[in-house]
């Protein structure tokens, strides 16, 4: 960015310029972004106009990686790193509906993974790189569990019930897909564990359970149920034929505390809550003990995700629109996008 920018434009007001230098025919160059451990990836814009954009955790070295041919104006969000780091699998309505789209992580050779007519969404990378699982809508408009491998790029249904199939969770060891399951009426029936490569689906919850997450050890899920009443963390340790004992209530509170993370390290779950009012970040450890109130900010914060050094990027709307913060494991916070077009749903 030369010194004008520098002064006069945020790198989100930048970034109207250069959609409005492509719709009038303009091209600009792949930038020979090189996918360091520490960028951080975001979706940036308003719904249905949205772009991938990556910045250093400083905020230095932001750019956009989906250009938009010419005169074209599409809706591209939910980036998810590869786990070696050197591509981006993410949301784009670009040629109809919403489809998973492929690019190397410099926003050069775009791919499309899926072309079937309905919307996906909610990727998960398989930990070596080479099978994504997400969500499709089937044509009457119920949510299934699909995996694809990027070898053939053919869609794969993990069941085949009539029953709606959410929150798909690749455990890192590679061998389980965690999942959860809703009946007709939208009620949780349970999270249930599949091998994509064989047959057996073992259920290890009831009803009221969702948003299972595994740990880095592929040893333990994390979910969030309410079970109890309140929307609460649980976690329960997996073995080879499902769970092992019962799930641990590791949050107790009357207002809701969902949307659980687990740290590389697999020492700490960071949550969201609102049991203060607004949505805070709050960190505790897998068996409930050391509660850490991380936030407390006047509005809420979403979309936390770890670093792999124990650092934390999420969204707060605290200037107003959302913008990504960064925040250290001392506690220090850096907002590091700001300017007049939101950004949201970091992937660190």
């Amino acid at each position: 960015m030369n010194s004008y920018l520098k002064r006069n434009k945020s790198f989100a007001e930048f970034a109207l310029s250069i959609w409005a230098a492509l719709s009038i025919g303009l091209s600009l160059t792949a930038c020979g972004l090189f996918a360091e451990p520490g960028y951080i990836a975001y979706t940036l814009g308003e719904e249905g106009s949205r772009a991938i954009a990556v910045s250093m955790p400083d905020g230095t070295d932001q750019r956009i990686i989906t250009m938009d041919p010419a005169g074209s104006n599409s809706d591209n969000f939910a980036p998810v790193w590869s786990p070696d780091r050197q591509h981006l699998a993410f949301i784009s309505d670009r040629d109809g509906n919403h489809e998973i789209y492929l690019a190397i992580a410099d926003g050069s050779n775009f791919m499309r993974l899926t072309n079937t007519g309905v919307d996906e969404s909610q990727i998960s990378w398989s930990p070596k790189g080479d099978r994504i699982a997400y969500t499709s809508q089937s044509d009457n408009g119920v949510p299934q569990v699909h995996w694809l491998n990027l070898s053939d790029l053919r869609p794969n249904r993990l069941l085949f019930g009539s029953d709606s199939e959410i929150d798909p969770s690749w455990s890192p060891s590679g061998e389980l897909i965690a999942f959860s399951v809703l009946d007709n009426d939208g009620n949780s029936t349970g999270i249930f564990l599949r091998n994509p490569d064989g047959v057996n689906r073992i259920q290890i919850s009831q009803s009221n359970d969702r948003d299972p997450v595994w740990s880095p050890d592929s040893k333990q899920l994390a979910f969030v149920s309410t079970r109890d009443g309140s929307e609460d963390i649980y976690v329960v340790e997996i073995g080879e034929n499902g769970p092992r004992g019962q799930a641990l209530r590791i949050t107790s509170t009357p207002g809701r505390d969902f949307a659980p993370v687990w740290s590389e390290n697999g020492q700490r779950i960071a949550f969201l809550s609102d049991r203060n009012g607004n949505v805070d970040i709050f960190t505790v450890s897998p068996n409930g003990e050391d509660l850490e109130t991380l936030t407390r900010s006047p509005v809420d914060e979403t979309s936390v995700e770890w670093s792999n050094d124990e650092r934390l990027v999420f969204e707060s709307t605290t200037s107003g629109l959302s913008q990504l913060f960064v925040m250290n494991p001392d506690g220090v916070q850096k907002q590091i996008t700001e300017g007049s077009i939101p950004s949201s749903l970091p992937q660190w």
